[in-house]
């Protein structure tokens, strides 16, 4: 398997509810089939939400990690 070629990395550690998911979702949109996109979250309640729109949109997780108060989400774009 290759490796994934990150599209973009959002930092949004400083934002919640909508926000995230909405610049998460306008860089999922730019990107290509097979590209990932990387976001950095600073609560977890937003790492549970995004983690819910990537399952209702299709987008495939394919990584999930936590250090501390900030989490690492990426996803990878599957169609």
């Amino acid at each position: 398997m290759s490796e994934l070629k990150i599209y973009k990395t959002i930092d949004a550690t400083s934002e919640n509810c909508a926000g995230p998911i909405g610049e998460l979702a306008g860089a999922m949109n730019d990107a290509y089939v097979g590209e990932g996109v990387t976001i950095i979250l600073g609560d977890e309640a937003t790492r549970d939400d995004v983690l819910v729109w990537a399952s209702r949109t299709g987008n495939e997780i394919v990584g999930n990690t936590s250090e501390g108060d900030r989490f690492t989400l990426v996803l990878r774009k599957v169609k």
